[in-house]
């Protein structure tokens, strides 16, 4: 919308004599309406974009705003500010002002018709965040959306579990990012919560091949491996209740996967539910809250070794070796080449946790099902 058409011409340089003109003036033909647009912009609320408001003004508006001339300039504005250079370090609100006020400096625009047409950019893309992470956002939140994620609204990417691109496939707002953050720090830290794997039915019996091998050992010794194996024991239990039973495709119920939006809105209906959960049941209060911590450290790392195979597997080194071979095997490949670990960044941890719910349960239950899901041992065990 903001930007001259290019045309055909023999001259490499980068900016034609009438767009450098038109660069330099650009700043100048903002500033002219900034002030304008930025009061009108400033006076809208949260209602006005829900519209929940009771306006007969608003109900008119919206009206207006659903005809087809009003969708296609509204798609419009946000393919501009999703494809133009000149955004891709702005905001929502920022952006959008810009445009506004290019809008009307180059056509003229009455200030109410803007006004229409920034209701309308936020409530699309209210939509479209909101179906992407799970929640509605605010009107604070849209406006400091990041333009250039506009983009991944516009030409959605599938998301995909354990590899680098995941983060690339996911949209939410920052708001909504430190929202999440804070949740799994809440969910990483069981105040309160075990510190070990223990049962609170007791400790399980260990078979007798198991336990007459330990009868020669001397006693406190004894005593720390049987602990150990039993510490194995009810954490493999407990992974395989989750992963192997809970999450199988033919016990999973349909409602219960469309319930979540994203992995972490999961793991924090078992926080707030954790007596609906059959490997939840029979726990104490702070065994629940180690298992669910323990859970959520599980898939953030189950996401990194898969991105990290991903990842490998483009370079030359790995991609002939990596044929026909499964993921474990794949990973013996790189532990023997000392392959590096991915960070476990916040980022990192966003994306495997907002990973759409229904996107997440059925790549666990494909890898399941090619007998291709790798469960790493606990870190520093």
């Amino acid at each position: 919308m903001s930007t001259i058409p290019r045309t055909n011409s023999d001259d490499d340089e980068q900016f034609s004599t009438m767009e450098f003109i038109y660069e330099a003036r650009r700043p100048l033909l903002i500033e002219r309406h900034r002030k304008l647009i930025d009061e009108m912009e400033s006076g809208l609320s949260d209602q006005l974009v829900t519209g929940e408001a009771d306006n007969p003004r608003l109900a008119s508006m919206l009206k207006q705003l659903e005809e087809d001339t009003e969708q296609g300039r509204i798609s419009e504005v946000i393919k501009t500010l999703a494809a133009d250079a000149h955004y891709k370090d702005a905001t929502l609100r920022g952006g959008l002002v810009d445009e506004l006020c290019l809008l009307r400096e180059q056509k003229g625009v009455e200030v109410a018709t803007l006004q229409l047409h920034v209701i309308g950019v936020y409530r699309r893309v209210r939509t479209l965040v909101g179906s992407r992470q799970g929640e509605p956002p605010s009107l604070a939140d849209l406006r400091e959306l990041p333009a250039a994620m506009l983009g991944r609204l516009i030409n959605p990417i599938a998301p995909q579990f354990g590899t680098p691109g995941l983060t690339e496939s996911l949209v939410y707002t920052p708001s909504f990012a430190d929202r999440c953050l804070r949740a799994i720090k809440r969910i990483r830290k069981t105040e309160h919560g075990a510190i070990a794997w223990e049962d609170a039915t007791g400790e399980p019996p260990l078979s007798r091949e198991v336990e007459e091998p330990l009868e020669r050992l001397p006693e406190e010794e004894r005593r720390e491996t049987r602990r150990l194996l039993i510490s194995d024991r009810i954490r493999s239990h407990f992974y395989r209740e989750v992963f192997l039973r809970f999450l199988s495709r033919n016990d999973l119920e349909p409602r219960e996967v469309e319930a979540h939006p994203t992995v972490l809105h999961w793991l924090e209906s078992i926080e707030t539910t954790a007596h609906l959960y059959p490997f939840m049941q029979g726990q104490n209060a702070g065994q629940k809250a180690f298992r669910l911590s323990q859970l959520l450290a599980k898939i953030v790392q189950i996401h990194e070794i898969y991105a990290r195979v991903s990842l490998a597997s483009q370079h030359p080194t790995y991609r002939d070796a990596f044929q026909s071979r499964k993921t474990r095997e794949r990973l013996n490949l790189m532990a023997k080449d000392h392959y590096p670990v991915l960070a476990v960044t916040p980022e990192l941890t966003l994306s495997a946790l907002l990973c759409p719910f229904p996107a997440w349960v059925e790549w666990v239950q494909t890898r399941v099902e090619a007998q291709d899901f790798v469960l790493p041992p606990d870190p520093r065990r």
